[in-house]
């Protein structure tokens, strides 16, 4: 039902209710002025005066006044035209000036009972968009698509073809009722839509824009699927922000919907169709589906749920990879490695519900339940979907028995073997036990399929720019990247979701804040700051990292951004041959993003100690970093793991890891590190990770044994794990020397009151490969990290660099290179994790003030007058930026921008009494001050947060 006809509806059900009752409609008169108190309270006069007819009158006056109505704000003059005609009484009109938000809350104590009806109670739930909940009008959904019927439905929600009325084409739009009430974890499923609409490829469905929305359920649940009628649902736009769905009550539901490219057949519907098989168009499928899956995984995501049913056909038949309900985001998450952020090891998000793959289709390594996993799990399915491409089955029973038999034994029929040798060695290697012995999609699209003509052409370019001395062939290619009609058509074929400025009061004041009281947490320390450029040229000396982020220029010269503070500083302190030196720096960071979109930037601290003692300067770096975090937390907030690269070597050895497997043994050993020490949580995760340690990498049952030790028995308390360790390996002079720097650093920090949580962890290995003595993590704790994973927040990372030192020390220098050790304290983590901690620190909303004007034309120049004076004596101050705003206009201001003080500035007060009103709507106090006096009066005031009774009197 379109909009207008809605307004309709409900002008011509009031004016039915209005006439019917028009008898009774009681104090009718001329206009008189809004009472001046605040909108969030009444007097007990008014409250007696206020009859269930009046708020159900007003109440249908902000149904058909909606904002996005055709009497958008003409609430007011409306109200007062029925007031002046009769119709509307003066209690109902007063109701009607007052904000949305204060007038929802008195509809619903006057009409609870009906809103929790178990009929109709869509119409007493519905309002504009002041209340908690909001009318179809406000959806976007269904203001801007037409269904035309649905596509499909399951656990994870809906999935219904819309034409979309604004260009008429056709979408398949997906609705998903989130059950996560999680901020971070909302955060990250709006991170995982973002990341699908950057994959731009022919052979993968387009993602095109997400938002949420409120859902009201009705009486038996959730709410019905996108109805057009009001007795089913209603929503209201919430626009891409998390936060939103943490105000939901028992009634409502957040709701995700997703618009993507509409393709109208599965790989699924041609097998069932199959009427004669035809080799090539199955290697021009087969084809296609590796092109579309290598593009995947190239950007860092794992399907895991790649199915006949889920590989569709364009309106072209082209192949189309789509549903990433189960996918796996492998950059994210280590972007959220980088920041802290626990890991999702299910993976389990946009579709919530918690089973991974189908079962012919599922990987072993997913199906044993291994801790990590990769994208080789995809190419399992792959082989599957590959089999079914070259065997088309003649029944259901024959698919099953087949498959069945393909699953559990490996066995293919002997004539299909016979018949298509080549194919089913392929197959034997994409459905290989082992993920490293199946090919990867880039590998397959290599070596499996004859190479395209245009990549051959491009190859022998690349490779005439690598062997020649002639740069004009190098300049040609940059020039043509950078052409703007090249830059142009390619922005147009992006046409994704976009980026838009996440800001937030809070989230603004809380970063300014953590980066302040930060700098000066090092300043206590009497650091001095040395500030890291953010960009660099990169040249033949720099050494190359393949994970930073590098940026190419006009003139084809390639730039990195700053990927870590440490390194640079180094530089600086080798050049300068300083022996003795601290220093901090606050700064970005920069990690490379997913597909098209820019890089990511983290705020990081750094705080490091050239020369003194080893144990002394460590303990230090230690007691920087955990008072910094103590300043955001409280003091027992955090978990201080400790290991020294010596002993982390003599572990390897006792337990028997052979140097060429110990990076992936850490690699999955690091998936506990941010649990406790002896904590049930890691000793859970350790009994799956053993699992893959003897499925995947076959290490041998007495070395897993052993690890098991180490992490029962050698990791824990440091009193108690350092008469350990010495009791059970050899000590010879490496493992004698790191025992004993431990214990120091240890005897250091009991001294400054650091001996809770400070754990030996000895399997824990150094984030950075230049921490070869102690080096040291830090993680928030569980019972202080939001949400329900039992994995700590990583805040901080630090250790000892006296080896790198040792390298950049040229032999020419007659000082011998100092000792180093610093911390990189992961800021934004902090201001993630703390942010509603933070809020009362700074309570600045409260001390803001909005100069409002009652009367004489708006008193603009009064008010730039005042609001000036404020500033200019360092009171937050400002008015709303409009000639003559309506006092309606400057109450809703001041609530949509939290502010609680008003000054008042009226004609009578400016022309006769020389005063001003001050207002705090939060208290509900008001008093008249004298215009001179008002400076005063407002720094007396906030000093006590207006809390003191005395200046009321």
């Amino acid at each position: 039902m379109k909009m207008v006809m809605k307004h309709e509806v409900l002008i011509t059900g009031l004016d039915s209710i209005l006439t019917s009752d028009v008898a009774e409609g009681g104090d009718h008169g001329s206009e008189s002025e809004p009472s001046e108190w605040s909108f969030a309270s009444f007097s007990n006069e008014q409250e007696s005066q206020t009859t269930d007819r009046d708020i159900m009158m007003v109440h249908l006056l902000h149904l058909a006044c909606a904002p996005k109505g055709p009497l958008a704000d003409a609430l007011p003059k409306l109200a007062s035209e029925l007031y002046n005609l009769g119709i509307l009484s003066k209690a109902a009109l007063d109701l009607a000036s007052k904000p949305s938000s204060t007038f929802h809350k008195k509809f619903e104590t006057a009409f609870q009972e009906q809103m929790n009806a178990t009929s109709f109670s869509q119409f007493w739930t519905a309002s504009d968009f002041g209340g908690s909940a909001s009318s179809q009008l406000s959806s976007r959904y269904l203001n801007d698509f037409e269904e035309l019927k649905p596509l499909g439905h399951g656990g994870f929600g809906h999935v219904v073809l819309c034409k979309n009325k604004l260009d008429g084409r056709h979408y398949a739009v997906k609705k998903i009722r989130l059950k996560d009430k999680i901020l971070p974890v909302n955060d990250r499923i709006l991170r995982e839509v973002a990341t699908l609409s950057r994959l731009q490829h022919q052979h993968v469905v387009r993602y095109y824009q997400a938002w949420y929305e409120i859902g009201v359920s009705d009486s038996y649940g959730e709410a019905a699927w996108g109805s057009m009628t009001p007795l089913s649902s209603t929503f209201s736009y919430k626009g891409v922000s998390a936060t939103d769905a943490e105000h939901e009550n028992k009634m409502e539901s957040t709701y995700l919907y997703i618009q993507m490219e509409y393709c109208p057949r599965t790989l699924r519907q041609v097998f069932e169709s199959y009427t004669h098989f035809d080799k090539e168009l199955a290697w021009h499928l087969f084809h296609q589906i590796v092109e579309g899956l290598a593009h995947i995984h190239g950007q860092g995501i794992i399907h895991r749920d790649l199915t006949p049913s889920n590989i569709f056909f364009d309106a072209r038949n082209d192949i189309k990879i789509g549903d990433f309900g189960l996918a796996k985001f492998l950059k994210l998450e280590q972007l959220d490695q980088d920041v802290g952020v626990p890991l999702d090891t299910t993976g389990v998000s946009i579709d919530g519900t918690g089973q991974v793959g189908t079962y012919f289709y599922t990987a072993p390594e997913i199906e044993q339940g291994w801790p990590k996993i990769d994208e080789k799990a995809d190419m399992y399915s792959l082989g599957i979907v590959f089999f079914e491409l070259w065997h088309p089955f003649a029944t259901a029973m024959e698919r099953h028995v087949v498959l069945s038999d393909l699953k559990q034994k490996g066995d293919l029929p002997a004539a299909w073997v016979a018949e298509f040798s080549e194919q089913a060695s392929l197959l034997r290697r994409l459905m290989s036990q082992s993920p490293s012995e199946r090919p990867s999609a880039l590998e397959l699209l290599q070596h499996a399929f004859p190479p395209r003509m245009e990549y051959q052409l491009l190859d022998n370019i690349l490779r005439t720019m690598k062997l020649s001395e002639d740069s004009s062939i190098y300049d040609r290619v940059v020039n043509a990247i950078f052409d703007e009609e090249t830059l142009v058509m390619k922005d147009d074929r992006h046409d994704c979701i976009t980026a838009t400025i996440q800001y937030t009061d809070l989230g603004t004041e809380v970063r300014d804040h953590v980066i302040d009281a930060t700098r000066e947490m090092f300043r206590l320390h009497c650091a001095k700051h040395l500030e890291i450029s953010s960009m660099y040229l990169l040249d033949g000396s720099t050494q190359i990292n393949r994970n930073t982020v590098k940026l190419l220029s006009h003139g084809g010269d390639i730039l990195e951004l700053c990927h870590e503070l440490r390194l640079p500083f180094l530089n600086w302190l080798v050049s300068s041959q300083k022996s003795s030196f601290k220093r901090y720096d606050i700064s970005y960071v920069y990690r490379r993003a997913i597909g098209h979109s820019p890089p990511n930037r983290y705020l990081q601290g750094d705080f490091d100690i050239i020369g003194g003692t080893s144990a002394l300067t460590e303990a230090e770096v230690i007691k920087v970093t955990v008072d910094v975090i103590s300043y955001y937390f409280n003091s027992d907030s955090c978990d201080i793991h400790l290991n020294h690269g010596d002993l982390l070597n003599a572990i390897w050895s006792w337990v028997g890891v052979k140097a060429e497997h110990r990076h992936k043994v850490a690699e999955l050993l690091s998936m506990m590190v941010s649990l406790r020490p002896q904590s049930s949580e890691r000793k859970s995760k350790w009994v799956v990770i053993r699992r893959q340690l003897l499925q995947e990498l076959k290490l041998a049952q007495a070395v897993v044994n052993r690890l098991q030790t180490v992490v029962f028995r050698f990791c824990g308390a440091v009193d108690q794990a350092l008469p350990r360790l010495r009791g059970a390996l050899p000590t010879d002079k490496p493992m004698r020397k790191a025992l004993d720097e431990l214990l120091n650093l240890f005897n250091y920090l009991r001294v400054w009151r650091l001996e809770t949580n400070v754990y030996i962890d000895a399997l824990m290995s150094p984030t950075e490969g230049y921490h070869r003595d102690i080096f040291f993590q830090v993680y928030l704790t569980k019972e202080n990290n939001p949400g329900s994973h039992p994995e700590g927040a990583l805040l901080a990372i630090g250790g000892r660099y006296d080896y790198l030192l040792q390298q950049m020390w040229s032999r020419s220098y007659k000082s011998s290179p100092p000792g180093g050790v610093g911390t990189s304290i992961a800021l934004e983590t902090i201001i993630q994790q703390s942010a509603l901690d933070l809020k009362p620190i700074r309570n600045e909303g409260s001390t803001s003030v909005l100069i409002c004007s009652r009367g004489g034309g708006g008193l603009l120049l009064e008010r730039m007058e005042l609001v000036v004076e404020l500033w200019e004596e360092k009171i937050k101050a400002q008015l709303v930026p409009t000639p003559d705003p309506s006092f309606t206009e400057q109450y809703e201001y001041a609530n949509e921008h939290d502010i609680k003080c008003l000054v008042i500035i009226t004609d009578s007060g400016v022309s006769n009494t020389g005063s001003v009103k001050v207002r705090h709507l939060e208290l509900k106090k008001e008093k008249e001050v004298e215009r001179t006096s008002i400076v005063k009066f407002l720094q007396e005031a906030m000093a006590n947060q207006f809390k003191n009774p005395l200046i009321w009197n």
